[in-house]
């Protein structure tokens, strides 16, 4: 090894000691101990729900995996518009997009869940269902009578009966319905027979395997190239990512919209949205930049971050978050205004199921807190750099879309209060998942130096101007 490595693996060691001394004694327990608090709520609420609990752990996983993809994205993104102000804080988003292939550890069970048939439902939920049921063959009979055609309806309603209605029924339906149509041949769920070239559950798993080993192995190799500019700035590493950016924009668009789908949107595989990829991505980044702001606010405080992260890195990080705020409104407004237009019974049952009773409420609040309060805090320029009301913001935020993801899988089992009766258990499911993933994050953070080291453009964030060669040769220095 040369003298002028030796010197630069001193002072990335530097840093790194320096980043690990700066951290608050605290900070190390509290992932423990959401861990023990979490892994005792999840045990208890196994015994107690096992549907909830399944159905909590799924909320938990799509919750941080929304933070994680929203990081990733913020990576491409950064490579893709050689954008500046991310750089004091580009650790973090890709320290948090390395969390993707710890996800899939939390996947498992879901994997192992999926076809399992245990899932019982509450009987508001289950009357509900089996109204709009009736509403949409009703509507079927008068469509085919239209056209001339009969409807075999006993048929129909007998399948219905027999995909899981008269008792338990699989973690993902349409699992269930694939295997009585494997041993039969013959089926009366439409729905599924109509998308089976996707739903089947081998082609499922080689998805689920297939995503998280797409963003594993992407997220880390930048990573990697981002580590290595640290040791000699040379530009050749920015290049690599870029190149890898440009091709990783379109791998994360399509396995962040199979994501969403496959995990959340079908548990009920009836109900037809185009908008639900762009619509769980605009949530996930939305989440991810205030999350990044609430790090990147403590880390300043804390030390690692005090000299780097400027007030202009904070603004513009919550200017993007405002505009996020304003199209997830858009994209979930669009949804809505589309489905409720055309009212066709196989996509207005969906939203139909969630303004019943509490989830109502809880539309309501997504409305006013994921939008509008938000966005009329923020309105203001100065009020980006404030703490006190970006902290605010922050766990308002946390709040919302924890709200968010359960209004699109709760209601599936939950006619309304039985949520709200067993919401600790959905709180356990969040502390003990946050917690390991927390830990992981701030082993990374202290193994690696706080901030890129040597890129080009971490001068500029800083606001210090370096004068050009040509400018101080015509100056005649």
């Amino acid at each position: 090894m040369t003298a002028k490595k030796k010197a630069s693996s001193k002072k990335v060691a530097s840093k790194k000691a320096e980043s690990e001394a700066t951290f608050p004694s605290w900070l190390g327990k509290l992932p423990l101990a959401l861990i023990a608090i979490g892994a005792l709520l999840g045990i208890i609420g196994l015994i107690v729900d096992t549907t909830h609990f399944t159905h909590a752990w799924l909320v938990s996983f799509m919750f941080y995996l929304s933070i994680c993809l929203g990081g990733f994205f913020l990576v491409l993104l950064h490579y893709l518009l050689d954008t500046h102000w991310i750089v004091p804080i580009r650790r973090i988003a890709e320290h948090l997009s390395c969390l993707l292939p710890v996800l899939a550890v939390f996947f498992i069970p879901i994997a192992i869940w999926s076809g399992m048939e245990f899932v019982t439902v509450s009987s508001g939920a289950e009357k509900h269902e089996h109204e709009q049921v009736s509403k949409a063959m009703e509507a079927g009979e008068n469509a085919a009578a239209a056209h001339g055609e009969k409807v075999d309806l006993k048929g129909l309603a007998e399948g219905d009966h027999a995909h899981g209605h008269g008792g338990p029924r699989a973690f993902y339906a349409w699992m269930q319905t694939e295997k009585e149509y494997n041993k039969t041949h013959e089926t009366h769920d439409h729905a599924w027979y109509a998308k089976k070239g996707y739903l089947n559950s081998t082609f499922w798993h080689l998805r689920w395997i297939l995503c998280f080993v797409l963003w594993g192995l992407i997220t880390w190799f930048m990573r990697k190239y981002s580590l290595a500019q640290d040791l000699d700035g040379a530009s050749k590493w920015t290049s690599y990512n870029r190149k890898i950016a440009a091709g990783g924009i379109f791998i994360f668009a399509a396995t962040l919209t199979i994501g969403a789908i496959d995990w959340m949107k079908g548990l009920e595989y009836q109900w037809f949205s185009t908008m639900y990829g762009v619509y769980y991505f605009a949530g996930s980044v939305w989440v991810s930049l205030i999350t990044i702001y609430g790090i990147s606010l403590f880390l300043k405080s804390y030390g690692p971050l005090k000299d780097v992260v400027q007030k202009t890195t904070l603004k513009d990080n919550a200017t993007l978050f405002f505009a996020f705020t304003v199209f997830y409104a858009y994209i979930h407004f669009s949804q809505y205004f589309l489905i409720w237009n055309a009212s066709i019974p196989e996509e207005t049952f969906w939203y139909v199921k969630r303004e019943q009773g509490t989830w109502w409420s809880v539309g309501m609040l997504i409305i006013f807190g994921h939008f509008f309060i938000p966005f009329l805090a923020l309105l203001r320029q100065d009020v980006k750099v404030k703490p006190e009301i970006m902290i605010t913001v922050t766990v308002l935020a946390w709040f919302l879309h924890f709200c968010d993801m359960s209004y699109n899988i709760m209601p599936l089992i939950h006619e309304s209060d039985g949520w709200m009766r067993l919401i600790w258990i959905d709180l356990g499911c969040m502390a003990f998942m946050g917690g390991c993933l927390s830990m992981i994050f701030i082993h990374f953070f202290k193994s690696n130096p706080p901030y890129p080291q040597k890129d080009p453009r971490i001068a500029e964030t800083m606001g210090v101007y370096i004068q050009l060669h040509s400018e101080a040769k015509t100056a005649g220095k």
